[in-house]
């Protein structure tokens, strides 16, 4: 069996029938074209993101610790710990390839 992978658009009366509280919310225009409104659930997530991709996710301290420990040269590196993420990290990227028939 061969799957076909062509996606078609969904017609305008499938599109204006919305699920949950917000189905008044989303319409389709009768006149010739499509309109939409964004819920404002949707919205707040999308300024969330934006926020989100703002944050400085770097731990300081730890940064300043490294820092310091490499300059005093007592930096240290686990081996053990290195090989372990490093054969981690391949197992995940040879799961995520695609498979060669």
């Amino acid at each position: 069996m061969k799957i076909d992978k062509r996606i078609t658009p969904p017609s305008a009366a499938k599109v204006s029938s919305a699920k949950g509280k917000t189905a008044g919310k989303a319409s389709a225009s009768g006149a010739g074209g499509d309109s939409l409104t964004l819920t404002e659930s949707s919205t707040r997530i999308r300024t969330l993101e934006s926020q989100l991709a703002s944050v400085d996710v770097a731990d300081a301290g730890k940064v300043e610790s490294v820092k310091a420990a490499l300059a005093d040269g007592t930096f240290t590196v686990d081996a053990e710990v290195v090989a372990d993420r490093l054969i981690d990290h391949t197992k995940e990227a040879l799961r995520k390839r695609p498979r060669k028939k």
